[in-house]
């Protein structure tokens, strides 16, 4: 039987993962009460699937991404593995956190793969949670970049307290990398190993930046699929729309993601049911592009490779 922080640690997990549904479950009951769900269904209806497929492709090009940078991020903090191993394991990484409530689940399962052949735990979970932090700075970039391009493409303002959001957002990341809070001291120094020389600063910058474009370019495809095209708007409001998927609190960003897409499209004249429409289609994107990651659990249980 399980015992005091066992216990807890399960208890804190089951209690994330119920709030997860039920946050996924009512923001899309609230969504569909308000949206013209016969609009959706025509949209989707009369796509044009050769861009929704072009959407889908894009996923392992993601994956591949995201996998080079935490192995990068990963051999930097001397945890090796292969190439191979860190986009096996964050294709599986991937496809678990669409299916799985709370939207860290994957990344748990990677952190506890990665372990076997490192000892403890500390280190690989450190590991995960930089590379997460390098992709959020890059985000909080783009999404700068594109509140700031606003202004010049679109006659109507960005969303009320979008750039005050994202300005608070790198205001904190920046306090924290010059005077990180007791807990996190051990993080950041793991952070500034992994940035330590400009050619790490290229190379993560690089293809964090290059994987957010791969969302805004997913997210344009999508919206040629449904025959509402976003044209300027990819730029400008898909990185300020993927912000919501830092909140670890749905299933598959399920919900969140709608919700956000509604506000933030509502301000250069899309109606809710298109912005829903558009974010649905981005959804089963990523969960068909993601599946192939699943064939992983057909395979034993390896030590990682590190070569």
């Amino acid at each position: 039987m399980l015992h005091g922080p066992a216990m807890k640690l399960i208890s804190s997990k089951t209690i994330r993962a119920l709030a997860s549904v039920c946050v996924t479950v009512g923001l899309l009951w609230l969504l569909g009460r308000s949206v013209d769900v016969d609009r959706i269904a025509a949209l989707f209806k009369g796509g044009d699937w050769r861009w929704w497929a072009c959407a889908v492709v894009l996923v392992p090009i993601q994956i591949g991404l995201g996998a080079l940078r935490w192995h990068r991020v990963a051999a930097d903090l001397s945890l090796p593995m292969s190439r191979r191993q860190a986009v096996e394991e964050y294709g599986l990484s991937t496809l678990l956190n669409q299916l799985l409530p709370g939207g860290m689940a994957g990344d748990a399962t990677r952190v506890w793969r990665h372990k076997q052949g490192h000892g403890a735990l500390g280190a690989p979970l450190r590991a995960a949670l930089v590379d997460r932090v390098v992709g959020h700075w890059a985000h909080l970039a783009v999404t700068l970049s594109g509140l700031l391009l606003w202004a010049k493409v679109h006659p109507q303002p960005p969303p009320e307290g979008g750039v005050g959001l994202v300005v608070f957002m790198v205001a904190v990341f920046v306090v924290l990398w010059f005077r990180p809070v007791p807990g996190l001291r051990r993080l950041f120094s793991d952070l500034r190993i992994a940035l330590a020389r400009g050619t790490q600063w290229v190379f993560h910058g690089g293809i964090s930046v290059a994987l957010v474009m791969c969302f805004v370019l997913s997210f344009w495809c999508c919206a040629e699929a449904i025959g509402r095209p976003l044209g300027w708007a990819a730029l400008t409001s898909v990185p300020l729309m993927m912000l919501v998927m830092v909140v670890p609190l749905s299933v598959g960003g399920w919900g969140l993601r709608e919700l956000s897409s509604a506000v933030v499209l509502s301000q250069l004249g899309w109606a809710a049911s298109d912005a829903v429409a558009l974010s649905a289609a981005f959804g089963f994107a990523n969960l068909f592009g993601a599946i192939p990651g699943g064939w992983l659990l057909l395979r034993p249980s390896i030590k990682m490779e590190t070569a």
